[in-house]
Parts: structure tokens; C-alpha cells; sequence
């Protein structure tokens, strides 16, 4: 009877999430609440923003649906997350807070979500097995969690791209936890179908030419929840095929930050240097490159599914896939500069 409930759970979020963002659309251009294009932009025309406020209703909602005596602990401290996540990133649409505060709730977020992988386990979640003490173990987990947070805000910047990894991580999240559908994996299992559903849902409205942007109130949360089921894994022993299913967002993030802070950049600030970015110049589209990372996408979750079983084979096939994927996005950047 589960993979039964987890389609419908996927097909209700995703019809509930569509209907929910007509309506947060209306809202948005109600209240002039737009992404005006700049010099940075990958957009020419005002787009409303702030979709996320339907996602994350979706989700929220479901979760408070599929609510159970086993669940209810884990459910309200993501819940409580959540809110607070929602709150500060809509305000910061709305009007730019400056990035420490927007840090401190993001870490504090992260804290938050650890206590509900420990009442989900029922006991303290590490996400690195006992190689470190306690304390660090969770450290490192908070600042990787809200590190997440800010790449998948970082990299939300064409048409569709973030829609499509979401429900890419969830789906691939879910696919690898299914072997594992007893006691504590059921509600993450759960949550994977939804947040894939809401994805899918937004995705529709999101497919380029974009009628609507998630903005920070739907990026930064989107980033919470998929953080948290890769933390799932991870700390049920497979932190490698955790790392595996977000590997290409990852590695574009970490990449591009790093050469903008050797040229002395502030990498705080928008710009057009991350791969995909520079693909969607060349191409004059981002179809193409939404379409190819998610192809990656598929390649990078069968290695995942084979570092269940061999994690170094499983990770040494994800960096060779990685590798073709940055490589073809380099050169789709070349494409008309070469015609």
C-alpha cells in the first residue's frame, strides 16, 4: 500500500500546489510584488515574485494532513522552522535585510531541524557516523544545513532550474530510502513525495517563459526541507549517496564562489558566473540547460543507487558524471560566441 499513497500524495501536492500558485500570482501583481530585471538578471520583463508562499503552504499543510502519534514532534519543530524561515525570507523580498540577520535565522532554522532528526530517530542524529565528537558532529551539521540554504537560494536564478532539482533530490531521496520504508524512514518517505509533488506543481508555472519566481521565501525553505531528508540519509549511513544527489548544485556553488573570492569579489552580491548562468548566455535559453542538468540529475542519482551498495565505485561514477555535466555547460556558455 505505500508506493500507492506515495503517488497520490505526489499527484495531490502537485495539483494543490498549481491551484495554490494561480492564486499567490494574482496576489503578487495585486500588490506589484515584482523582479524587476537588472544588468544581472537572466529576465528581461517583470516577473511576480514570491511562489514560494504557495509551495510552502502546500507542504505545510500536507504535513499537518499526513500528522500521526509517531510524527507529531518531528512535524511541528519543522513546522515551527519553517515559519520562521517564511517569515524572514518574505520579508526580505519585500525589502532587503542585511545578510546577518538572514544568517542567523537560517542557522538557527538548521537548529532547529536537528532536534526533529533526533525525535524522528529518537536519538542524536550524526551526520558523520561517530567519527566526531557529538558536538562538532552537529556543528558541522548546522553549518552545512544552512550553507544549503544559501546555495539553493544562490542558484535559483533561470527559468525552472530550482523546480527541477527539487523534485529531482526528493524523488531521488525517496527512491533510495524506499528499500528502507520501516519505522523511522516512513515519514521522511512521506515528506519526499510531498515536497516532490509541490515542485512539480510550482514547476508548471515556473517552465520558461517564467509566469512567477519563487523568491527567497521559496528558495530558502526549499533548501530547509531538502536539506533535511539528505540529512536523513546521511544519517541513517549513506552520506555518500546524501552527497551524490545534489552533487552538480553543489559543486557549481562551491566552484563559482571560490573563483570569485580569489578575484577578490563580493560573492554576496548577484552576478552571472555560475555555470548554468553562463549556458543559459550562450544559448539564449534556459530549456536547454534546465533539460541537460536534469539529465545529470538522473545519471547522478544512479550513482548514488550504486554507492547504497559500493560508495567509493558510487561516488568515483557521480565525479565522472559531474565532470561531463560541468563540461557540456561550459560549452553550451561557448555556443554563440562560436556561431
Amino acid at each position: 500500500m505505500l508506493l500507492p499513497t506515495l503517488f497520490f500524495i505526489t499527484l495531490a501536492a502537485a495539483c494543490t500546489c498549481h491551484l495554490l500558485t494561480l492564486r499567490v500570482r494574482r496576489y503578487l501583481l495585486a500588490k506589484q510584488v515584482m523582479d524587476t530585471p537588472n544588468e544581472r538578471s537572466m529576465h528581461s520583463v517583470p516577473v511576480p515574485r514570491g511562489g514560494g508562499l504557495a509551495v510552502v503552504a502546500t507542504i505545510g499543510a500536507g504535513l499537518l494532513l499526513l500528522i500521526d502519534t509517531t510524527s507529531l514532534e518531528p512535524t511541528l519543530l519543522l513546522l515551527a522552522a519553517l515559519a520562521l524561515l517564511v517569515t524572514i525570507s518574505w520579508m526580505d523580498d519585500r525589502r532587503s535585510l542585511g545578510a546577518g540577520i538572514r544568517l542567523a535565522t537560517h542557522l538557527l532554522a538548521a537548529l532547529i531541524g536537528s532536534f526533529a532528526l533526533d525525535s524522528l530517530g529518537g536519538d542524536q542524529a550524526m551526520v558523520l557516523g561517530g567519527a566526531l565528537p557529538f558536538w562538532l558532529d552537529r556543528l558541522v551539521m548546522i553549518l552545512g544545513w544552512g550553507w544549503f540554504m544559501n546555495l539553493t537560494n544562490f542558484m535559483d536564478g533561470i527559468d525552472g532550474i530550482t523546480g527541477m532539482q527539487t523534485a529531482c533530490c526528493a524523488a531521488g531521496v525517496g527512491l533510495l530510502l524506499y528499500p528502507l520504508s520501516s519505522g523511522e524512514m516512513i515519514f521522511p518517505l512521506l515528506l519526499a513525495a510531498l515536497v516532490c509533488g509541490a515542485a512539480l506543481g510550482f514547476l508548471k508555472m515556473n517552465w520558461h517563459p517564467a509566469q512567477i519566481f519563487l523568491g527567497d521565501v521559496g528558495s530558502v525553505p526549499l533548501g530547509f526541507v531538502i536539506g533535511f531528508l539528505l540529512l536523513k540519509l546521511a544519517c541513517a549511513g549513506h552520506l555518500i549517496p546524501a552527497l551524490l544527489i545534489p552533487l552538480y548544485y553543489l559543486a557549481d556553488s562551491g566552484i563559482t564562489i571560490t573563483r570569485r573570492a580569489l578575484r577578490r569579489e563580493k560573492i554576496w552580491q548577484p552576478h552571472r558566473t555560475h555555470f548554468y548562468q553562463r549556458a543559459t548566455s550562450g544559448t539564449g535559453s534556459p530549456v536547454p540547460v534546465v533539460l541537460w542538468i536534469a539529465a545529470g540529475n538522473v545519471f547522478l542519482l544512479g550513482s548514488a543507487y550504486g554507492a547504497m551498495r559500493n560508495p567509493w565505485l558510487g561516488l568515483a561514477l557521480g565525479v565522472g558524471v559531474l565532470g561531463l555535466l560541468l563540461a557540456k555547460l561550459s560549452l553550451l556558455a561557448g555556443t554563440n560566441k562560436s556561431s
